[in-house]
């Protein structure tokens, strides 16, 4: 049971014969507890307490039951419900027990008895499971009480609550407001209370939003020295060391600091000494950008792991770099770690801005820079130790285009792209790359990223046809009505824009009658295309760098490895960033033992194992990748070719 004594202290008397008129022993009675006057002394209330007092249970409702039903509005009727909801509670007839308690809130809404009788009823519904419904009770019994003991109790049944319905950051809450308002001698407990839940039942997501709301006081330093312990059994000494670098900072002169700056000590010189290092600069701090940064960790773990068991490489140790943690810009944090550790090459960042802000670092320190998602199509602008695993744009024109024109047999093409640098390069590579096949762009239009009616630009994609190879013919319906038919004299629309918008652009060209074959890129793989899209894009087809679906032998080990550690399917970032570190194994593997060397091989090599082939690097420093198609059909996404 939650705490129940301490609700029934404050139900009748407190079992030594105290009349509820006196207020309870928190130091000087309030103000309004002096002016109360002494209730009328009733025999069967007073035998209803003694009763209580010497748990004679049955005794006592038997006192009350009678009383209340003969004494409709008289004298102490207030006193008799809080009694016998007590009685009640004490046998667990919860359901009970709330209805005389509620009828002392409803008829006698100005007792001096309300706070007691809320502080019970909020117990008599928790202990009948309705959680919900006993916090808001104990809320008011903690805001309205005037007594310092109630509000101290009303703190403990929230934290006991939230504790049941394991919403632990609440339940620390309400303790920890109950240590501001408990005498000192009390507050001892209520700290190991706190202590235990967070050492022994909350998660790691949990224990980070505590330690968030705390930084720099307790219990936060509490969910710092957790947090240690997880990420450690974890294996991940990136996030051990982050959170040791936190601790020290806000708890330096803690108990436990001398003990987390050992371990800072024993991760730095476990990296030290493997033969070779590999960084990877990840965002990896929340949000949307942190679960790619984490799916591109991913990759690279389990091309290290590989990479140990079948290439029979020395020690290799990873150096992980959080791109977007930290106050000093990425680059000054990267010296500072590059100058200390050493790698051989440098996995990231994932995001465009971050690898031009690292460029002159990686040719300064002569470390090759593999990104795996940046989708910059000539990378050696940034230098020559700058690289790319990326999908980028040119490979996907140039499949769509193929795969349009030679497999599919569509001459006539039109393009309604977004009006974005990324729209803008993929129209014009689309359009180049078609026409070289000897096929037509019929009319190119563009319309306002975040725009919702794509009416206007799809009335002149129609129109620009119209003009050329469209039909428009006038039928006559089977109301006698007249309807304009219109017939597409194109063959397929390239919409390069994400899968929110061509969701919506797909059901619309349907409407205006452009009933042709929909091409896309890899922007389109979302389950929100699916789910947004309906039928309006059956037979559909995009491109992408890669297919958990796939048949190729490669990547069937390596997506059965991928869900075997994480549950789940790998992503395009996780399978890139894989690519690249297993490119700077296999530079390794040749004898490499500098980033210099690094970068000759990777420049050089012409059939560097990926998992969707043997690959080599361009002049513009991005790796020719083999692009898949997939289709939209059935209502999933299915591998149409590799």
């Amino acid at each position: 049971m939650l705490v129940l004594i301490i609700a029934w202290r404050f139900a009748g008397a407190d079992f030594t014969g105290r009349s509820l008129a006196e207020p309870p022993t928190d130091g000087q009675p309030a103000e309004q507890d002096r002016a109360r006057p002494k209730r009328a002394d009733l025999p069967a209330l007073e035998q209803a307490r003694r009763f209580i007092a010497t748990d004679q249970i049955d005794a006592a409702t038997g006192v009350l039951k009678p009383f209340i039903a003969s004494a409709s509005g008289a004298d102490g009727l207030d006193e008799a419900y809080l009694l016998l909801g007590t009685a009640l509670i004490k046998k667990q007839q919860y359901a009970e027990a709330s209805t005389y308690l509620d009828r002392l809130l409803s008829e006698f809404p100005n007792s001096d008895l309300g706070d007691r009788a809320r502080l019970l009823l909020g117990t008599a519904q928790a202990e009948s499971g309705n959680l919900d419904r006993a916090l808001p009770i104990l809320a008011e019994a903690q805001s309205l009480s005037h007594s310092l003991d109630i509000k101290l109790a009303a703190l403990k049944l929230k934290g006991e609550i939230y504790s049941r319905k394991k919403d632990f950051p609440r339940a620390i809450q309400a303790w920890r407001e109950e240590i501001t308002l408990a005498p000192e001698e009390q507050q001892t407990a209520i700290r190991q209370q706190i202590r235990t839940l967070v050492m022994e039942k909350m998660d790691k997501a949990a224990l980070v939003r505590l330690h968030e709301a705390s930084p720099t006081v307790f219990p936060g330093d509490l969910a710092l020295v957790r947090l240690i312990a997880l990420y450690t059994a974890a294996g991940e000494d990136h996030l051990t060391e982050r959170a040791i670098r936190q601790f020290l900072q806000h708890f330096p002169n803690h108990e436990y600091a001398e003990a987390a700056k050992d371990q800072l000590r024993s991760i730095k010189g476990k990296l030290k000494a493997s033969k070779f290092v590999i960084a990877a600069v990840l965002p990896l701090s929340g949000g949307r950008l942190g679960t790619f940064g984490v799916e591109a960790l991913n990759g690279i773990r389990l091309a290290l792991e590989r990479g140990k068991e079948t290439l029979n490489l020395p020690s290799i140790g990873l150096l992980i770099k959080d791109s977007e943690a930290g106050k000093t810009p990425l680059k000054d944090d990267l010296a500072d770690l590059i100058a200390e550790y050493r790698p051989m090459a440098a996995i990231g960042p994932l995001l465009t801005r971050d690898l031009q802000a690292v460029a002159g670092l990686a040719t300064q320190s002569e470390i090759p820079f593999i990104t795996p998602s940046a989708t910059l199509a000539d990378v050696h602008r940034l230098g020559s130790y700058i690289f790319s695993t990326a999908l980028t744009a040119p490979p996907q024109a140039r499949r769509l285009a193929e795969y349009a024109t030679k497999q599919a047999g569509y001459r006539r093409f039109c393009i309604l792209h977004p009006e974005t640098a990324y729209g803008q390069e993929f129209a014009r590579l689309f359009s180049q790359e078609v026409r070289q096949r000897g096929g037509e762009i019929i009319a190119i239009e563009s319309y306002t990223d975040g725009e919702t009616d794509f009416g206007e630009p799809i009335k002149r994609l129609k129109a620009a046809d119209l003009r050329k190879y469209g039909k428009s013919t006038n039928v006559h319906t089977s109301k006698g009505a007249t309807r304009t038919l219109y017939t597409p004299g194109f063959d397929a629309i390239f919409l390069p824009g994400h899968s929110g918008q061509v969701s919506l652009i797909a059901a619309q060209l349907v409407f205006y009658d452009v009933k042709v074959a929909f091409l896309g890129s890899n922007a389109w793989n979302s389950p929100d295309l699916l789910r947004l899209a309906g039928r309006s894009l059956e037979g559909a087809v995009f491109t992408d760098g890669f297919s958990p679906d796939s048949p190729n032998s490669q990547v069937r080990e390596f997506v059965d490895l991928y869900r075997g550690r994480h549950q789940s399917d790998p992503s395009l970032f996780s399978a890139q960033a894989y690519d690249a570190t297993r490119l700077v194994l296999e530079a390794i593997k040749k004898g490499a033992t500098s980033g210099k060397a690094v970068r000759d091989i990777l420049a050089k090599t012409q059939e560097l194992p990926t998992l969707t082939g043997p690959a080599s690097f361009g002049s513009q420093g991005t790796l020719d990748r083999r692009v898949v198609l997939i289709q939209v059909k059935q209502g999933k996404f299915t591998l149409l070719e590799e």
